[in-house]
């Protein structure tokens, strides 16, 4: 049962569509730069600048290069603009931006339940690849429906009280072509069998008729001979009025100014990202008039286009629509007679000619919605059943086994054991030992970011808080809270020294902050992007066995280095430096080769350099050893 408002999208090749579901019935349409269908083109600029929608065509006519009409047509690897490698899933999630940004405009904050539209013949990789864009946008892990169950939802198709299972046919025509059989039944709807083709849908329409309009020029002042014209601007579209309507198509095409080429491949190259969007325009507004006068980019060019015109146009596209029928009839082992009903949804089914074709071959009357361009995303925002949740479940807390407890332990015994011994030796008052105050803050904010998850969890079920943490919120207050408390102990540990050994208090703090810093703020990066949704929420560990090492490594090495040690201290001592060269390569790297090649060469080199002078080098090496693995966690979770 709905309880809040979702978010809708139907997210297309040309463009995208997006609405406000609210529990009580009613649905908003999100107007993103001044429409409800905002364009999903992209423009890259030299820089790596993006630009959306509008913009991005505007753009297209001083740099055609870095013009992309259609991430989604782009597949789901990358493209190479000015040189450069693009991810598409990058530029998918900028034009998803914007309705973002719209939906948290009007709802006050962005939904939790959220849905996207997709094709029935995607893949699990493809489907996979949709979610990681709009996780990459911001909208968290949106639930998909199958845009044909989508659009047959937006119609009166009775589901409940029918004994014997219906077949429809939904055809999905936009600026591609799906058709789908659906068998329906008191569950619901079953996708049987779809087909699809780019040459099905109103792109293939939009290129016949430039070249159809550009390969033909007719003599100046053509235009205005045409009275049922008038003019319609890129991006809108308008009614005439009731007489107007009336007028019987035009079958004449005017064009004023240079148009001249006859050759049809010339004529498409020729023809600009600016030229395609209006006639596109033009094309759509003839669907509700007789005809209309587009103007074209070149000063003093317009072209008059007409129902008969865009028919003929579109005569190719629709007979690969209706061979995409029979396909996908013949792959559900059906015949026309077997269909209940016939759909036509999208923008490009707003064409008169089209239902009209597909009934007459069919058989079958076709019924097309009201708004035929909306029927899928409407769709999305009625399904019920496997509604999105709230918030996501909590990952589960790691078991608390005797290793990770030993993971917890060492480090926190190693570093109360290394702060006493910086203070309580005379050793504690020399510079060369400010090393063990460094290690001794290190290893306390490992310990609090280790213990992360399970305050986390604490604080998910603490009363007074309980039911303000989702997964994401759980996750990164643990680590948020975890990395307060290991610098607060830091920072303890300089006050507690200068207090002692009576120094200012410039100098411990350097040495307990400053080795600690680097990793605590990309542990708090980490947090934040987790938090934000832009990263999955999942538990990290910190290594238990680096941690062990370094911990047993830290107190054997500080404890027992002298200046000029007997010969067992002195075994213990360099035993201790090679435990932490170990320690050090066990958090670089993840590759088993690698780390097992580091490991022997730090253990070697910390073997080699046990002596109280470096004791120093140690904790700095420590601290950028941890903050180097939360760098890598920080980055896999950028590319999640």
């Amino acid at each position: 049962m709905q309880t809040g408002p979702r978010l809708a999208i139907d997210y297309g090749t040309s463009c995208s569509r997006a609405v406000l579901a609210w529990p009580d019935g009613p649905w908003q349409a999100l107007i993103i730069d001044g429409t409800a269908e905002p364009s999903t083109a992209v423009h890259i600029a030299r820089d790596g600048t993006v630009t959306t929608g509008p913009a991005a065509w505007r753009l297209a006519e001083k740099d055609p290069d870095g013009f992309v009409p259609s991430p989604l047509a782009a597949g789901t690897g990358t493209v190479r603009v000015h040189g450069r490698t693009v991810d598409v899933t990058n530029l998918v999630a900028a034009t998803l931006r914007p309705i973002v940004a719209e939906a948290s405009r009007m709802a006050g904050l962005l939904p939790a339940d959220i849905r996207m539209s997709v094709p029935a013949g995607w893949d699990p990789t493809r489907r996979t690849w949709l979610r990681q864009a709009a996780h990459q946008a911001g909208l968290g892990r949106p639930q998909l429906i199958e845009a044909p169950v989508a659009a047959l939802l937006s119609t009166d198709t009775p589901f409940a009280g029918t004994t014997s299972p219906r077949y429809v046919l939904v055809c999905d025509i936009g600026a591609t072509g799906e058709v789908s059989v659906l068998r329906t039944g008191p569950d619901g709807a079953e996708v049987l069998a779809t087909t699809w083709s780019a040459d099905a849908g109103g792109n293939a329409v939009d290129d016949r008729l430039v070249a159809m309009l550009l390969s033909t020029a007719v003599p100046a002042g053509a235009a205005e001979s045409a009275p049922s014209a008038r003019p319609v601007a890129a991006g809108s579209t308008s009614r005439v009025a009731a007489d107007e309507r009336k007028t019987p198509p035009s079958t004449a095409t005017g064009v004023t100014g240079p148009a001249d080429s006859s050759d049809v491949g010339t004529v498409l190259r020729a023809a600009s990202a600016a030229t395609v969007a209006v006639l596109r325009t033009g094309k759509e507004a003839v669907s509700q008039q007789p005809a209309v006068t587009v103007p074209l980019p070149s000063p003093g060019a317009a072209v008059v286009l007409s129902t008969t015109l865009v028919e003929r146009a579109a005569e190719p596209v629709l007979r690969r629509v209706l061979q995409l029928a029979f396909d996908a009839l013949r792959a559900a082992a059906l015949e026309p007679a077997d269909l209940a009903e016939v759909y036509a949804v999208g923008a490009t089914a707003a064409m008169p000619a089209l239902p009209r074709v597909l009934g007459e071959r069919l058989g079958v009357p076709v019924r097309v919605p009201a708004l035929p361009g909306a029927a899928v995303v409407l769709g999305v925002a009625q399904a019920e059943g496997a509604a999105a949740p709230m918030s996501e479940p909590a990952p589960a807390v790691p078991k608390l086994t005797v290793l990770r407890a030993l993971g917890l332990v060492l480090p926190g015994l190693a570093s109360v054991v290394l702060f006493s011994h910086f203070v309580f030796t005379a050793r504690g008052a020399t510079a060369s030992s400010w090393g063990e105050l460094a290690i001794a803050g290190v290893l306390a904010l490992v310990l609090c970011l280790a213990a992360g998850p399970w305050i986390g969890a604490a604080l998910a079920r603490d009363t007074g808080l309980r039911g303000r943490w989702d997964a994401a919120g759980q996750v990164s207050a643990g680590l948020l809270s975890g990395n307060a408390f290991g610098v607060t102990v830091a920072a303890l540990y300089a006050v507690a020294a200068a207090l002692y050994l009576v120094v200012p208090f410039g100098e411990p703090l350097q040495w307990a902050l400053l080795p600690v810093l680097p990793a605590a703020l990309l542990a708090a990066a980490v947090a934040v992007i987790v938090r934000c949704r832009l990263s999955p929420p999942v538990i990290i560990e910190f290594p238990v066995v680096a941690a062990m090492i370094l911990s047993v490594g830290s107190v054997l090495f500080a404890l027992t280095v002298r200046a000029a040690p007997p010969p067992g201290v002195e075994a213990a001592s360099r035993l201790g430096g090679a435990l932490v060269g170990v320690g050090v390569a066990l958090l670089l790297f993840r590759i088993t080769v690698l780390r097992g090649i580091t490991a022997v060469v730090l253990g070697v080199f910390g073997f080699f350099i046990a002596d109280p002078r470096a004791v120093g080098v140690f904790g700095v090496g420590i601290g950028l050893a941890v903050a180097v693995w939360w760098g890598q966690r920080l980055l896999a979770c950028v590319r999640a």
